[in-house]
């Protein structure tokens, strides 16, 4: 937009007007596409703060590498981590009319979470990966070097559970193949 000469002086309908017209569309596509990637790489970076603040932790400090069902579980407890704000939440609908529009988003936040780690599992830290726990204890915080850590998709412990007890029909196509039908 600023390599635009003579934009004060433009007609409304001529030509230079819908090149300027154009030129400030694209610099407003660029910076909302901006604007997403950073919120992106913030919420992924939360969640892998979340991770390597557990793994930190003294009872877990001297554990090189985990399993597919202990990682599960700390995606269970990952999950878990708002459910005393949402039992609030709850609790505060219930006695009053409606809550406010961040609390709302918040709720909307959280069960979108949850819905996406049953159907398609979340994106957590790879930690069946020797080097990729090493990697996420010494990681310092930076959003950029997020793409250090190796990432794989992880479901909690109920979400198979439930799959296979929904319906019977599923129960025994699950027991012949040794699958997980959804």
């Amino acid at each position: 937009m600023s390599k635009i000469k003579g934009k004060e002086k433009a007609h409304p309908y001529s030509r230079k007007a819908r090149q300027i017209s154009r030129a400030m569309n694209k610099e407003a596509l660029l910076s909302k596409a901006k604007i997403d990637r950073v919120n992106s790489a913030m919420s992924r970076g939360q969640k892998i703060v979340w991770f390597r603040d557990r793994i930190n932790e003294d009872d877990l400090k001297t554990q090189k590498t985990w399993t597919l069902m202990e990682m599960r579980s700390l995606l269970d407890e990952y999950l878990q981590r708002n459910d005393e704000d949402m039992d609030e939440l709850k609790t505060k609908r219930e006695e009053t009319r409606g809550l406010s529009p961040k609390e709302e988003l918040f709720v909307q936040v959280v069960e979108t979470e949850r819905k996406e780690a049953k159907l398609a599992g979340l994106d957590v830290p790879d930690l069946n990966n020797g080097l990729v726990v090493k990697t996420l204890r010494i990681w310092d915080g930076d959003v950029n070097s997020i793409t250090t850590i190796k990432l794989t998709k992880c479901k909690p412990t109920d979400a198979d559970n439930e799959a296979i007890s929904a319906d019977p029909k599923v129960q025994a196509i699950a027991q012949a193949t040794g699958m997980v039908v959804g």
